[in-house]
Order: C-alpha cells, then structure tokens, then sequence
C-alpha cells in the first residue's frame, strides 16, 4: 500500500488514474486484488478494470499458462482498458439534470455484455457485465419495483433474459418469443405497474404486444394484439407520452429525426441529426417522458425536456460510437464496477 500512495502522491491534478487488477494463479493473487480493488474508495480518482472477472468469465482471452494473454485476449484487454480510459468519461462529466426521480442513460458494449449507468444526479458510473457477446441490451421494471434493469434479447433464437438489480449476475427471468431478428421492446402496455417485453419485426413492420412475462425458459406463446406501423428502417420506442403510466409505441426515423407515435395522440416532431438513435426518460422527474438522442459519431446524449422540435435541454459526452444507448429511472446505483 506504501509503494500505491507514493505512486498517487505524483498524480494531483490527474482527474482519472486506472488500475488492472490481475489473474496470476499466485498465492498472492488474491491479496494483490483486493488491494487493487480498494483503491477507488481510498482515492477518488481511480477507477479500476477488472482484468480478473472478464478473463474468469472468457477463459479464452488466455494462452495455456492460465495468466499469459492468448492472441484472441490481447486485443480483448486493449478495448477494455480503452474503454475505461477514453470511451466511458461520465464520471469526469459535470450532471446537468437535478431532480431526485430523474431518468438517467447509459451505453452497452454489445461486443463483451459490459453495461455502463450514468447516474444523472452524480454523472457517476456504474458498470458490470451482463450477457453474452451479440445480445440486444433494453430495460424496464420486471418486478414493479420502479426501477429499470437490464434485459437482453437474444436475437439468433428469440431467447429473453431479465435481471431484476443493476448488478452482475444471471437472469432472474428467461423465456422465449418472436422470430430471429426480431427487434425487442419493452413497456408498461397495460397500466399495471409491471413493464412486459414485446417485439418489433421490421420485415414487415409490426409491432407484437403482450402483457404479460414468461419463465422457465418456456415459450411465451402469441402477442395479444399486434399491428403495422413505421417504415423500413425505423427504429421502433416505446414511450409514457402524458405520465399516466401506460406505455405507446412508435418510431424514431434515424434518416431525418422524425418521431411518431402509433396513438397518434401526440403530433409528430423532429428532434435530432441523421443516424442518431433515441432514448426517452423523464430527465427532469416526473413521469411523462420525453425525447432524447445519442449521437454515436461524437459520443454524446442530447435531452430535451419536452416533445417538441426544438434544442436539447441537457448534452453530455457519454459513450462510443458501437456502443447501444438504453435508458430508465435507475434509482440509487450501487457505483463503481462489479
């Protein structure tokens, strides 16, 4: 710890300092990461990477010796002290939004099921793996607990897995339903306080609902209502357009900022650049929610706190350009990276 505080000593003034905790199979692997792993709460500009839980959980990354990186493993390491160093800056970022039940976003690395949670109060992080390489990262409230976690839709077989906390783990729920390549959504359809999964099928441009989630790793069975709306290439959402707890679906067009809801209660509008992605979220409380973008190509969210053309309210730099945006009321984050 000695040798750790005189190296800290020479970095005032340096916003962020990284630490790769290690997989040696040493006795002294296991003191040398908890160490390692108690910095960020001695300093509170260090973050760390945790080198040992992603090589533990894709044993490929290392050669025979069960330490040494392996060729597929030494680009692996690089992208994720990368994205640690460069990609993910929320917790340097100043918070732009301040009201306790605000929404906050975050960002998925789809290519290793690394899960990013800014918290919008803090700007803090929270990160931790969840899923397999692939997997379509959303969220919502399983449990009717208010808060969002994660779900996953594995699209090469119509597989869904939800977690109910904002942590490392496995599914709490697992079932089946659509097609391969169906695009999932997730809402409140029905008012009761629950968020259930349903699919969008751009083939034909269809949304699926259903009000209800599986288990057991069973087949959900048929969508209780469905119908067309949108245009190849949109993107489907799903949105509390008036804060009365019920869910609409519509489309975001990435091509020209058009957003449309399939209630058509709520006019059309224009928000956002060509090739962004929407996210929704009441960013200033409440529970009406209201449009937000992710610019990949800058790394960036702009929000805006209502559905209307206009400028963004709150933007930040958070995020990659192959990163997935995903957004929900996160309540309190546990921070730091399980």
């Amino acid at each position: 710890l000695s040798q750790v505080e005189a190296f800290m000593a020479q970095t005032g003034g340096i916003t962020r300092v990284i630490f790769v905790n290690i997989r040696i199979p040493r006795d002294w692997e296991a003191s040398t990461n908890a160490l390692i792993n108690s910095l960020p709460q001695r300093f509170n500009n260090v973050t760390v990477v945790d080198w040992y839980g992603y090589s533990g959980s894709h044993p490929y990354v290392l050669n025979s010796s069960g330490y040494h990186l392996s060729d597929a493993g030494k680009p692996e390491f690089a992208a994720l002290v990368a994205a640690e160093a460069f990609r993910v800056s929320g917790a340097c970022d100043p918070p732009t939004q301040t009201a306790p039940d605000s929404a906050g976003v975050g960002v998925v690395d789809t290519t290793r099921g690394y899960w990013y949670l800014r918290d919008p109060l803090t700007a803090a992080t929270t990160a931790f793996y969840y899923g397999n390489p692939g997997d379509q990262p959303f969220m919502g409230d399983w449990d009717g607990d208010g808060v969002d976690t994660p779900g996953l839709y594995r699209r090469s077989d119509g597989y869904v897995y939800l977690r109910n906390t904002n942590t490392q783990g496995i599914a709490d729920v697992s079932f089946y339903f659509g097609n391969p390549s169906d695009i999932p959504i997730a809402g409140d359809f029905d008012g009761d306080g629950f968020d259930t999964v349903g699919i969008y099928r751009p083939s034909n441009e269809r949304f699926y609902i259903i009000n209800r989630l599986g288990s057991g790793d069973a087949g959900l069975g048929a969508a209780e209502y469905d119908f067309p709306f949108g245009n190849p290439g949109d993107q489907p959402i799903v949105v509390d357009v008036d804060g009365d707890g019920v869910d609409t679906a519509g489309i975001y067009r990435p091509s020209n900022g058009l957003v449309s809801f399939a209630s058509g209660a709520t006019p059309s509008f224009l928000y956002g650049a060509a090739g962004d992605h929407a996210v929704f979220g009441p960013w200033e409380g409440g529970t009406a929610d209201t449009v937000g973008v992710f610019r990949a190509r800058s790394g960036a969210f702009f929000l805006r706190s209502s559905n209307t053309t206009g400028a963004a309210d709150h933007s930040f730099n958070y995020g990659a350009a192959e990163f997935v945006p995903i957004s929900g009321f996160f309540s309190d984050l546990p921070g730091g990276s399980d």
